[in-house]
């Protein structure tokens, strides 16, 4: 393979995943590239032979008339033959296409293909570490490559090729000492990928800071300004003012300066005290409250754990300083665990590990010449379950911690989430000299409690721990020396001697020192389990993992224990758990260190507004409202008919994506059944648990696609997130979903961001009167045609 090869980018659509069980090319598309340019494409429907099913026509959106008059594949493969003859293949997934067109060959009596090929995924994961997801649509999507007719052979060949080209650029940019270990190392790269990297010349002139050929990005501090020396800005009380002081930068409107001038009043009080502003969507409250921030000039702390709403507020801090020309710093810290460990991730470069981590390493080195912060959840798609993450983890004498809390030392705005905070707060607050955080801003809190109590949260089940561990103590566990094996039942006679005193003990302080002792006797015999082929018990991983929380709770007062029976299929089982009191740890642990606290969210259940406002008597307690002009979400009430058929009448408009919430994860996959065979239209239809896990579902929802989405409540939990969003029609078939009625106001808060949105479901009559100012009764006769009133519906939207 050189550069001057003729690259072939192929892509097909067919009727099955493979030419064995029947399945055959429906379409073919190739697009060809010379000297880095592309130069020529082909495209071809292909007749089957057979009838496409109605699935493969919703994915494809190729018919059974597209196809009829085409010509059949032994007609064309000639034609195909000498096309590719001499050329290199490049797919987007090379093992699907390659040998799915080599078997249609063979099937139809001609020499299969034994020319080199390039997988454009691996490259993609390895060159673009961070991007969201690796589907085409994902990488089009993120690197602004234009994308039309998706799952289209010719569109998908021609983005397939714009990627490549791209890529071929992006690798010429690694620095030369992560070029040559690509090109060198023992990486499990399909095909002749890696013979494709050896192509590469490196053309970087960027200065990389390399250590044992590891190439970083050259750290930039930053620099610390004394709030005294600072020359105030007045706060711009009219609208003239504002009007002047931000000039055409910001467009503001009524509701925004509403909460610009509440938290500017907030911030002068000299008492101290709690502001809780409930605001509505896309109204800019973050820019409204930072804003004022900025110009008090003041030790602040934004607390969140939506990792895209950090970014947001870094980026407005920057731009806010530089518009006011205020030498203002801001930083973003986490817990050290959340950085990578240099010194840790070079160890394993020396050590060949299973072709999935050696992947990793690979993806790994090069994200390290891109990433200015160290954070491992940059890299999360496909790395986060694999142990090697957990092995190269940092610590506080990790470099990328200790860049990150030099810039945390130095900033004057500091973002954190509440992990962060409970663990950096009393040293961030001794380096400044300061007993109390003079303010700290709280965004979106919804699931503060839920956090707070995860956070030192506990659990294990006693039963089936012992359970395990009398399986490994009779078990002759192989591929072990004798000292090995001797080592592991002296281990587990003395976990289920613990185990025992758990039981017959009271004490919460002495039980959780024996649960601490306990995960360290289980870490060490999962160490020497790891090293045969012997089952991981699930248990042993679980109290494992939750070795740094058992710790993290014996520096705490406030520890309560419980001891739980349950049932479970059809034998009794007892949970022990470990758990602080809540609002102890509000008081001592953030109340007791700040002098004010903002809390501004568009939604907050009823249990977290009572528990914020939880205080000292000493503190002011207030409570706004921003208010606005929110369209209400249109409630078609599904009365008597089938949610199906109130699908099927929608889906006949191209409305976009529709998510679907039912009780439980049994109902997802009954709901998927039903709808995957009643609706025919152009709808693709995704569902938690089935497709994919939720996370994976929202990361590629795009709510302008043709989308059925099916999800569990589980959605309430991440919903308040910044980047998730619901779409502008939500089905509830069944009325569990809204218990807590809470839901339906977080719903109904989130539906609201949209123009025109259409909540279809079934509502009692205190349900409706309850949230009667967000929602508009449609009406709407079931018994009447369903497909002509939801079209009158879309219209009129």
């Amino acid at each position: 393979m050189n550069a001057n090869n003729t690259f072939v980018v192929l892509d097909l659509e067919t009727t099955g995943q493979s030419v064995a069980k029947g399945g055959r090319i429906i379409q073919i598309g190739m697009t060809f590239i010379r000297q880095r340019k592309i130069v020529d494409h082909f495209e071809s429907f292909v007749n089957p032979g057979q009838l496409i099913d109605r699935q493969i026509q919703q994915l494809t959106h190729i018919s059974q008339k597209d196809v009829q008059h085409a010509p059949y594949f032994d007609e064309i493969a000639p034609m195909l033959q000498s096309l590719l003859s001499d050329a290199v293949i490049i797919a987007h997934n090379i093992n699907f296409d390659y040998p799915y067109l080599n078997d249609e060959f063979e099937r139809t009596g001609f020499p299969v293909l034994q020319i080199p090929a390039i997988d454009t995924v691996q490259l993609a994961q390895i060159l673009l570490p961070t991007a969201p997801g690796y589907r085409l649509l994902d990488l089009t999507t993120y690197l602004d490559i234009n994308l039309v007719n998706a799952h289209r052979a010719n569109a998908d060949a021609h983005a397939t090729a714009l990627l490549f080209l791209e890529m071929w650029r992006r690798a010429e940019q690694l620095p030369s000492v992560v070029l040559q270990q690509l090109q060198t190392g023992d990486w499990p790269l399909l095909r002749q990928t890696q013979q494709f990297l050896k192509l590469v010349r490196p053309k970087s002139t960027q200065p990389f800071d390399v250590q044992d050929k590891v190439a970083l990005q050259i750290n930039q501090q930053v620099s610390s300004a004394n709030l005294k020396d600072i020359q105030p800005i007045d706060y711009p009380v009219s609208v003239t003012e504002k009007r002047a002081l931000f000039g055409e930068w910001l467009t503001q409107n009524e509701a925004q300066e509403f909460l610009m001038d509440r938290t500017h009043r907030f911030l002068t009080k000299r008492s101290d005290g709690l502001l809780t502003v409930l605001t509505a969507p896309r109204m800019g409250k973050t820019i409204a409250y930072l804003i004022p921030v900025i110009l008090s000039q003041q030790n602040t702390v934004l607390l969140t754990n939506d990792d895209s709403l950090q970014m947001q507020q870094l980026a407005l801090l920057e731009k806010l300083s530089s518009l006011f020309d205020v030498p203002f710093s801001s930083a973003i810290l986490y817990d050290p665990s959340a950085y990578i460990d240099l010194s840790r991730f070079i160890k394993t470069l020396a050590v060949h590990d299973s072709s999935q981590v050696q992947f990793a390493k690979a993806r790994l080195l090069v994200w390290l010449t891109q990433t200015k912060t160290g954070l491992l959840q940059e890299i999360s798609i496909g790395l986060h379950n694999l142990d090697i993450i957990q092995k190269i983890r940092g610590d506080e004498q990790s470099e990328f911690f200790k860049r990150a809390r030099q810039n945390a030392d130095n900033a004057n705005v500091l973002i954190m989430n509440f992990q962060t905070f409970f663990t950096q707060d009393q040293s961030l607050r001794q380096k400044r000299q300061i007993q109390k955080w003079p303010l700290v801003v709280m965004e979106t809190p919804a699931q503060f409690v839920d956090d707070l109590r995860q956070y030192f949260h506990v659990s294990f089940n006693v039963t089936a721990l012992k359970n395990d561990l009398k399986g490994i103590a009779h078990q002759e566990v192989t591929g072990l020396t004798h000292k090995q094996r001797l080592f592991i039942r002296q281990s587990t006679s003395e976990a289920l001697k613990i185990l025992k005193q758990l039981t017959q003990s009271d004490s919460t302080r002495t039980n959780l020192k024996r649960t601490e002792r306990l995960a360290l006797v289980i870490s060490h015999i999962n160490q020497l389990l790891s090293l045969t082929e012997a089952h991981l018990p699930k248990e042993f991983q679980l109290l494992e993992n939750q070795l740094n929380k058992i710790i993290r709770l014996q520096t705490q007062d406030d520890v309560v224990s419980g001891n739980e029976q349950i049932s479970e299929n059809g034998q009794s089982q007892v949970i022990l758990s470990f758990d602080v009191l809540e609002r102890a740890i509000y008081h001592k642990k953030i109340v007791a260190h700040i002098r004010k606290l903002l809390v501004v969210s568009e939604f907050l259940p009823t249990g977290v507004t009572d528990f914020l406002r939880d205080v000292p008597d000493t503190w002011t307690i207030e409570r706004d409202f921003v208010h606005d002009d929110r369209k209400p979400v249109q409630l078609v009430q599904l009365q008597k008919k089938s949610p199906i058929l109130h699908l099927q009448a929608m889906t006949q408009e191209d409305v976009g994506e529709i998510m679907v919430i039912v009780p439980n994860e049994e109902r997802v996959n009954h709901w998927y059944q039903k709808i995957k065979y009643a609706v025919t239209t152009n709808y693709n239809i995704v569902a938690e648990g089935v497709t994919g896990s939720l996370e994976k579902i929202q990361r590629q929802s795009q709510t302008n696609r043709q989308n059925i989405v099916i999800v569990t409540p589980k959605i309430f939990g991440t919903m308040w997130q910044r980047d998730q969003e619901l779409p502008a029609i939500v089905i509830v078939p069944e009325r569990d979903v809204w218990q807590p009625v809470a839901r339906l106001a977080s719903v109904l808060n989130q539906m609201q961001r949209h123009q025109s949105a259409m909540l279809v479901t079934q509502l009692n009559a205190m349900q409706r009167n309850r949230f009667k100012q967000q929602l508009a009764i449609v009406p709407f006769n079931v018994e009447h045609d369903l497909v002509a009133q939801y079209h009158e519906l879309f219209n009129q939207r």
